[in-house]
């Protein structure tokens, strides 16, 4: 069995796939097999892939019949997994060379089902652009997170990292007794329901405070929009997991699920009035408004933060 499983979902990353899939092959001390999953993509990176596995028999293609989205394609790829381990590589960014190993060692020393480490944002270029993700935690050895903690980090608080955008590495074993996969309902956070499910089912996650990602930040900054419908199938998706998991949780954590919960569907809202607006729809962004009034507060601060923004590039010209 080999030690890892590098799992690429790939949608149109004709540009980029070479590159991911150059730098999971450069982990050094561990074996590994790398799963290229194509999420029927229509350009050429299926082709490419195939082309990439044709060079290298540690690498597999799967192509997905129909786009399903990240959490889909991923599900297909742990499906295929062979590895101990299960890594996760988005098709445009990169790891450094000694990341796997590190990781796995520090798993296996710890008795963790799940490790995170930290990620360097970098351009597209693989320039590191800032500070990595976690600095403002000061990490200064491994560290356990609980359920509680890790609720916690993922409430979207301003000047703290999200801990939702990290990129784990999790033991095949543990999901596979716990019947774990991805929700593929969900376009966006489904690495933050996975991690979560885990820790509800008993599992044990760490972090390493080194920066062995390496996350391209095409604008500079995480994106912090997002389609109305995809924060309504997470707020379902957090509603369904309240369900699942009441006996295991504590008070602490419920009250942490539900305001995560809450949060998306004010965000949800105040986007789909923003949209409705830009569309010259207002009774569609009244009716919306109407039906969830509590994120009113959420939509007068998207629109405060727009107007900042402009203000800002005017002044700049």
């Amino acid at each position: 069995m080999v030690d890892a499983t590098i799992i690429i979902a790939a949608w149109c990353a004709e540009a980029s796939l070479a590159d991911a899939v150059g730098s999971a092959l450069a982990q050094k001390g561990v074996s590994l097999e790398i799963v290229v999953v194509d999420d029927a993509s229509p350009d050429g990176t299926f082709r490419l892939a195939r082309s990439l596995a044709a060079q290298d028999e540690r690498i597999r293609v799967l192509r997905q019949s129909r786009n399903g989205g990240p959490a889909a394609a991923r599900n297909a790829g742990i499906d295929a997994a062979q590895g101990r381990w299960i890594a996760v590589l988005d098709a445009d960014d990169a790891m450094v060379p000694g990341r796997l190993a590190s990781l796995i060692a520090l798993a296996e020393a710890v008795g963790a089902d799940a490790v995170y480490d930290d990620f360097q944002p970098t351009d597209s270029a693989g320039k590191a652009v800032g500070p990595t993700h976690l600095a403002p935690l000061a990490l200064s050895e491994p560290t356990r997170w609980d359920l509680e903690t890790f609720l916690a980090g993922c409430q979207a608080e301003q000047c703290k990292p999200g801990l939702g955008y990290l990129k784990p590495l999790i033991r095949r074993e543990f999901i596979e007794s716990a019947g774990l996969r991805y929700d593929d309902a969900l376009r966006n956070g489904e690495d933050f329901h996975l991690i979560a499910a885990l820790l509800a089912s008993g599992g044990s996650l760490w972090v390493s405070p080194e920066a062995g990602y390496l996350y391209t930040r095409a604008s500079g900054t995480i994106s912090s929009r997002l389609n109305p419908d995809h924060a309504q199938a997470l707020a379902r998706a957090d509603a369904a997991f309240l369900e699942r998991h009441a006996a295991q949780l504590s008070p602490r954590a419920q009250g942490l699920m539900r305001l995560h919960m809450r949060r998306f569907l004010d965000f949800g809202t105040s986007e789909a009035v923003l949209q409705s607006l830009k569309a010259g729809r207002p009774a569609v962004a009244l009716a919306a408004l109407v039906r969830r009034p509590q994120a009113t507060g959420r939509l007068l601060r998207q629109i405060v933060e727009a107007s900042a923004r402009r203000i800002r590039r005017a002044g700049h010209r």
